[in-house]
């Protein structure tokens, strides 16, 4: 996420790693989590607008990084 220089961005396919879908009980894909300090923060699911999403996501990195 190139507006959120100090996020790190990973991409993971359910299919792939059952096992970390079991671990973040991932039931549906996409999925977009958020984490800070190691606890999750924001999830959307399914059906992700990304506008909504972003504006959330500013919210939250505008508080920990300001």
């Amino acid at each position: 996420m190139h507006d959120f220089p100090r996020i790190q961005t990973r991409l993971a396919n359910a299919e792939e790693i059952p096992e970390l879908a079991g671990f973040l009980s991932i039931f549906t894909v996409p999925v977009l989590v958020l984490f800070a300090d190691g606890k999750e923060i924001l999830r959307e699911a399914r059906f992700v607008h990304m506008e909504e999403f972003k504006r959330k996501a500013e919210k939250i990195y505008s508080g920990f990084y300001s």
